[in-house]
């Protein structure tokens, strides 16, 4: 990876040629994108591009690194205490919603990159490292969650939650499901994920 530049118009460029990146593989897959396609769709000539990336899978590299800061910025673990829905703070359900909307929307949006990035993690070693790295985070913070509620088998417990909300978003979003809407089905996943917590909660 090429040093980020530090002055506001090399900035401006970069970020430029990393959202035209990031259209660029969501919209044409990693194969069909190339230095001239990403340069072409950020207005700069194809020298620019490698002022500040060495090839394509330098760029997608760094494009994955931003969106997972994104997401690690929005799914945190509430710093406020949390209560049943019965509750005046907030209720683990508003917890859940909010996440499951926010990483539904992030999916949605990035549904052309999230299968360029499958495809590319199984040759790239550097890309799959900074995959599992990013997803690493979100299970840790999915983990401290979780033990706020479970004694015991709170490793099984993450990983269940953590495979529960990411596999009903991903089926929506990248199988679709006619008969299902979005803010249904968001609904549903929230009640269905906090029923357990909030069992839990009560029984302490």
């Amino acid at each position: 990876m090429k040093p980020a530049p530090r002055q506001q118009r090399a900035i401006r460029k970069r970020n430029a040629l990393l959202a035209a990146a990031f259209n660029e593989f969501s919209t044409k897959g990693f194969e069909a994108t190339t230095a001239k396609s990403i340069a072409e769709r950020a207005g700069v000539a194809t020298g620019t591009f490698y002022q500040y990336f060495h090839n394509k899978d330098d760029a997608l590299r760094e494009v994955t690194r931003q969106r997972f800061e994104e997401l690690h910025e929005h799914i945190r673990v509430p710093e406020a205490r949390l209560g049943t829905v019965r509750d005046d703070d907030i209720s683990i359900r508003d917890v859940f919603r909010q996440a499951l909307g926010f990483v539904y929307d992030f999916h949605q949006q990035e549904s052309g990159l999230h299968e360029a990035l499958e495809y590319r993690r199984r040759v790239d070693s550097e890309l799959d490292a900074l995959m599992n790295e990013g997803e690493t985070v979100l299970m840790e913070r999915v983990r401290a969650f979780v033990a706020r509620y479970v004694w015991d088998e709170v490793e099984t417990t993450a990983f269940c939650l953590f495979s529960m909300a990411e596999g009903m978003v991903h089926r929506h979003v990248f199988q679709g499901h006619q008969d299902v809407h979005r803010d249904d089905l968001i609904e549903r996943g929230t009640q269905i994920l906090a029923a357990y917590f909030e069992n839990q909660n009560n029984n302490r």
